[in-house]
């Protein structure tokens, strides 16, 4: 992590963000709701997505404001923008994102699975 960011608040800066975040994540999406599914966080190349319990006290450091068990941290790296964008998702609102996007690849695949691995990512996040 980096000590410069830009956190975003604007709800078509965030729709953009997670837009990029879920066109990474749908190329393996059954592994990363699986991942999800036990609160564990994912990344892959400049799109990361994080739980409190991932970072340890040097990352939290660098956070523009800390991580707590009731949020993701969704995170846009440098070579992609040149200054990180965060944006903080309360749990329900990141699971609206997420249900929205498995629905919609559900659409093109037909793929149950899918749909079993968001129920479980739903109990885990407590929604």
């Amino acid at each position: 992590m980096t000590e410069e960011f830009k956190i975003l608040k604007n709800e078509q800066e965030i729709d953009c963000l997670m837009e990029t975040f879920f066109c990474a994540a749908n190329r393996n999406l059954k592994k990363v709701l699986s991942l999800l599914s036990n609160k564990e966080g994912w990344g892959e190349e400049v799109v990361f997505l994080s739980f409190e319990n991932d970072l340890d006290d040097y990352d939290m450091a660098q956070l523009p404001k800390p991580l707590d068990d009731k949020h993701v941290l969704i995170e846009l790296a440098s070579p992609a923008v040149e200054v990180n964008q965060v944006v903080y998702l309360d749990f329900d609102t990141f699971y609206n994102y997420l249900d929205k996007n498995v629905r919609k690849e559900t659409k093109k695949s037909d793929d149950s699975e899918l749909i079993e691995l968001l129920k479980r990512v739903k109990i885990t996040l407590e929604i």
